[in-house]
């Protein structure tokens, strides 16, 4: 345990003044920190909601030296605001390590999938969170990209615009009668793909109503709409923190796809973005291919579980195989670490556990039964909370 490092838990509410002075001096003295999800005005929303939230404030002689705000699943503890923090970790002092928060907490394991850490940790994975620098102007952005991806998208535009009537972009503070259209959408491709329905829960829709009332000019939920003809043919709803915008719950009528409607979308996001003064316009972490056509590679995140003992895995490492099992391992524990983020009680798991084997069993049957053992023994070794 690091020498002389203490934590006191803590609703996010019973931050005091000086307590939040701190929290946003620190962010502020760490540029990797300054997206949405480590603006206070987020955590505090996320944590009116969230079952099981609290703040570890850390604290070294007396002084505070950082925080970690949380979600407790049983043995285990997720980013706060889990499944729908893209990007968490701690807001600290470089030194502050989080093994060491872990082992104050007393949990046996962490499982994150954008942490923010300025100090690697080997047994996580590394991913990199993609941008898009508008601080030149939007111009300046057009440069960077491939002239061949945007002639193409222009040439889609027109086709849309002769096919179905003028194209009309807003990118706007969403009514709550469009947010819950987005979000009826949503659930809608979710179910088509046999994801787990993140928004089941009820308490992830109740974090997105609290931002959406957010007035403040610097921060909150923008919707990013196109029109062709007066038909929604694609939005986004994203959340802006200062300088900074995050893309976050796409969508798009399928019905369009030949005019990549999602491209068209996210290039005039782009452009209203800089117009706005937003320097940086976040996509997540390094997965889905289509983020290198905007974006480019910054600070890398970590993704994995934080262990407090030794995985299987890392008994297995270089033995034949395992870098495929090690693969699928982390699929399923990205699918289970989602399920008990929304579900905190074991039957809310169980019943998403076994949600998830049937759609997968309709698509893939000898993967879905496999998938349903690992569930099972997942749920009897704790990998969801206990």
């Amino acid at each position: 345990m690091e020498q002389g490092l203490q934590a006191r838990v803590v609703e996010a509410a019973e931050l005091n003044a000086a307590e939040r002075a701190r929290w946003n001096a620190l962010r502020a003295a760490e540029p990797v920190l300054g997206g949405p999800y480590f603006d206070l005005r987020y955590i505090e929303a996320a944590a009116a909601c969230a079952p099981g939230s609290r703040i570890a404030v850390l604290e070294r002689g007396g002084r505070i030296v950082g925080f970690l705000p949380f979600q407790r699943r049983g043995s285990s503890i997720q980013p706060l605001g889990a499944p729908m923090s893209d990007f968490h970790g701690l807001i600290a002092e470089p030194e502050v390590c989080l093994p060491a928060v872990l082992a104050l907490l007393g949990a046996e394991r962490m499982r994150v999938s954008g942490l923010v850490s300025p100090q690697p940790l080997a047994e996580l994975s590394v991913r990199y969170a993609m941008a898009a620098d508008l601080t030149g102007g939007f111009e300046a952005y057009q440069a960077t990209r491939s002239s061949a991806f945007l002639k193409d998208k222009r040439r889609r535009a027109r086709a849309l615009e002769r096919d179905h009537g003028e194209m009309v972009f807003t990118f706007e503070r969403p009514a709550l009668d469009l947010l819950a259209w987005l979000v009826a959408q949503k659930r809608a491709q979710i179910r088509r793909t046999h994801q787990h329905d993140i928004f089941a829960c009820g308490w992830t829709i109740e974090l997105l109503n609290r931002l959406a009332e957010s007035d403040a000019e610097d921060f909150g939920l923008r919707l990013a709409v196109l029109r062709a003809g007066g038909t929604i043919v694609a939005a986004e709803l994203g959340l802006t923190a200062g300088d900074r915008h995050h893309l976050w719950f796409p969508i798009y009528d399928p019905a369009f796809a030949r005019y990549s409607p999602g491209a068209l979308m996210t290039l005039e996001t782009l452009r209203a973005a800089a117009e706005r003064g937003i320097a940086r316009v976040d996509f997540g972490p390094s997965e889905e291919a289509y983020k290198e056509d905007f974006a480019v590679p910054m600070e890398p995140v970590l993704e994995g579980t934080v262990a407090m003992r030794p995985s299987l895995m890392t008994h297995l490492r270089g033995a034949p195989g395992a870098d495929r099992i090690d693969e699928v391992g982390k699929r399923l524990a990205r699918r289970l670490d989602r399920i008990a983020a929304c579900e905190p009680g074991l039957m809310g798991q169980v019943k998403g556990g076994a949600s998830f084997v049937t759609g997968l069993g309709r698509r893939h049957p000898a993967v879905g039964a496999g998938i349903g053992v690992g569930i099972g023994l997942g749920l009897s070794l704790g990998l969801l909370a206990d």
